[in-house]
Order: structure tokens, then C-alpha cells, then sequence
């Protein structure tokens, strides 16, 4: 967002909804909408100009955040999915064989299973190492 436009809902945008509310309040009125009218007033004067008045340096931001999001999603995305995209890419060429495949697959997937309190009280390592310990674990299971 340009920062003119910014600037204008930050400091005037308050008093823009203001002479719209006016404008549109004065239409539906001599339209003979006066429940229209009404309604726009309430939401115009009590709501939109309040929240601009008080708050519009928040709402530029918010503005501003969702267009930063908005362009940045599509890319957010396609790193998140890169790891698994790899995977299925060297087992297509044939580098890695079925076994390796699966897995690796399973690694993947147990990042995702790892609950927020663990990151939040231990080391990424120290996951890591519980994962591959319980992993050779089930693995000798079937071996017993």
C-alpha cells in the first residue's frame, strides 16, 4: 500500500466516512428510505467514524498487513511443501529406493505430529533424537 493512502486512513479517512455517512443519510432521507437512513447513519456515525477517528492508524496497518499477506501466500506455501516435493522427485529418478521412500515419508509426516509443548520445553535435537530412538524401537518390535 502506498504510504499516501496510508496516511489518508490513518488521519482522514475518519472524516471521509463522516461526509459519506452525511451524503448517503441525506439521499436515502428524501428518497423516503428512512429506514435506510437510519441504518446508515448508525453504522457511518457510530461505527466506521469512531473506529477511523480512534483507531485508524491500526486499521492502515491491518490494511497494509493484508496486502503484504496476501502477495507472500502463494510463496509461504510452496517452501512449506518443497521437502515433500524433493522426496517424491528422488524417488522418482530412482535415487532413493522404495523403503528409503517410506521412510523418510514417515519422517516428514512425524515432524507435523510433534505437539507445540514439546517445541516449547525441549530442543529440536533432542525431539529428533526421541523420534529416531522410537522409531528403531517399532522397528525391532516385529523382530522379538
Amino acid at each position: 500500500m502506498d504510504d499516501r493512502i496510508r496516511a489518508f486512513i490513518a488521519n482522514e479517512g475518519w472524516l471521509l466516512v463522516a461526509i459519506l455517512t452525511f451524503a448517503l443519510t441525506s439521499i436515502a432521507g428524501i428518497a423516503g428510505l428512512g429506514a435506510l437512513a437510519g441504518a446508515i447513519s448508525v453504522i457511518g456515525w457510530f461505527l466506521l467514524t469512531p473506529i477511523l477517528l480512534f483507531w485508524g492508524d491500526e486499521v492502515a496497518l491491518l490494511l497494509e498487513d493484508a496486502d503484504a499477506t496476501g502477495a507472500t501466500q502463494t510463496t509461504d506455501t510452496d517452501t512449506e511443501s518443497d521437502p515433500l516435493e524433493e522426496l517424491k522427485r528422488r524417488y522418482a529418478a530412482g535415487e532413493i529406493n522404495e523403503t528409503e521412500f517410506e521412510y523418510r515419508l514417515e519422517r516428514l509426516v512425524a515432524v507435523d505430529d510433534i505437539p507445540d509443548e514439546a517445541v516449547d520445553t525441549e530442543s529440536v535435537d533432542e525431539i529428533r533424537t526421541d523420534s529416531l530412538e522410537r522409531d528403531r524401537e517399532r522397528e525391532r518390535e516385529p523382530e522379538r
